[in-house]
């Protein structure tokens, strides 16, 4: 797809999905990663990553939380990312250069099989991120494909050109903040998404989203990555590039 195309639908739908950016290789690199952090102090045993999670899930989900959070300092992140065109897409999306952009860290979402503790309701990622002006949001698989029996997002077409909206506030199961925005009738037009293993969606930060959860055997692991336009900022502070929102 070319990128005047795909500006078209990013500027009408307030995402679009770039297939086949990331190399298998690289996204083999980013989990192994993480399996690099949750073999910490254990022998490794030959385990597939989703086994090795769910036997960390089963000791204490933190081991698996600070595994995911683990990746915004890992090497392969910026092989994954140096490795692909991503960043040449995004700017041409938002039409600035790629030293306009700059990284929030990268992290990894872990959605466990049949467990919506970790699932978010409708929200936009502007909400958590409210001194940016522009926000983009990746969104990518790690081990395996996206979609409805695995887990995946589902989208509104065209919300984000509403802006920010009105969002309550509160800790899902006492602990895991929500933004929640009341998508009402919209809600009706959901699109769950179908994202390949090596696509990428790409996400206005005003565009109304929601997990679906995993209906599968095995965890999903996904990648999220959120970047600012800096020239639309007033002032650079490192604290809000460096300091990722507490869930």
């Amino acid at each position: 797809m070319h990128i005047s195309e795909m500006t078209d639908i990013y500027r009408r739908a307030g995402y679009v999905i770039a297939e086949s950016i990331f190399s298998r290789e690289a996204l083999t690199c980013v989990a192994e990663a993480m399996r690099a952090t949750l073999d910490k102090a254990h022998v490794p045993g030959g385990a597939s990553i989703e086994e090795l999670i769910a036997e960390r899930e089963a000791e204490n989900h933190s081991l698996v939380y600070e595994a995911a959070n683990s990746i915004g300092s890992s090497a392969g992140t910026y092989q994954l990312l140096g490795g692909s065109t991503i960043l040449d897409v995004v700017a041409g999306l938002i039409g600035c250069k790629v030293s306009d952009l700059h990284l929030m860290p990268m992290y990894l979402i872990v959605q466990l099989p049949s467990d919506e503790r970790f699932d978010y309701a409708w929200h936009q990622d502007g909400a958590y991120y409210e001194w940016c002006r522009e926000l983009v949001t990746l969104w990518f698989p790690i081990n395996h494909g996206a979609n409805m029996e695995r887990g995946t997002i589902s989208v509104i077409d065209g919300s984000h050109q509403a802006g920010l909206r009105p969002a309550e506030t509160y800790k899902r199961h006492g602990f895991f903040r929500q933004i929640e925005v009341a998508a009402g009738e919209e809600a009706a037009q959901e699109k769950p998404l179908s994202v390949g293993l090596g696509d990428c969606c790409i996400m206005d930060g005003h565009t109304l989203h929601r997990s679906v959860s995993n209906r599968s055997a095995v965890p999903r692991v996904t990648g999220v990555l959120r970047l600012a336009n800096m020239p639309r900022q007033d002032h650079y502070d490192r604290t809000q590039f460096y300091c990722m929102h507490k869930s």
